[in-house]
């Protein structure tokens, strides 16, 4: 799968500079895609042969999808859900995270908005690309 957003794209996008290799960052834009692909796979747009949007408006708003949800993993240093899925730490009488599960009790959405980030679901909902086939042209 192609990555919907540069590194170039990243670095005008990102409050912080990206902390590693280009090679990583291009790593971390594929990966970040992979979830912006599956978050808008109902949506309708037209899409090239390879799946990526035609439309500038909608090439840019994935762009910046992917980018934030980059820009959320650097922040909570956490790009493979680890730590979100890890629920407490318990050593004697010292307690590191909740008393449960992390992830106990949230929606599915709620559960996806702490592995990504509410800022990229903002930015697909708010171009009307979340929940909604992709016309290829």
């Amino acid at each position: 799968m192609n990555a919907y957003a540069t590194p170039a794209q990243y670095t005008a996008f990102a409050e912080e500079p990206f902390e590693g290799s280009t090679a990583k960052l291009q790593k971390r834009l594929r990966s970040a895609s992979v979830e912006v692909a599956a978050l808008t796979r109902g949506a309708i747009y037209a899409a090239d042969s390879s799946g990526l949007p035609t439309d500038a408006e909608t090439a840019n708003t994935f762009a910046d999808a992917t980018c934030a949800i980059v820009e959320h993993w650097e922040a909570t240093d956490d790009p493979f859900d680890v730590e979100a899925n890890a629920g407490a730490v318990k050593i004697g009488s010292v307690s590191l995270g909740t008393t449960s599960s992390s992830s106990d009790g949230l929606s599915a959405r709620e559960k996806l908005a702490r592995r990504i980030g509410q800022r990229a679901m903002t930015i697909l909902s708010n171009a009307g690309l979340v929940g909604a086939a992709v016309a290829h042209s």
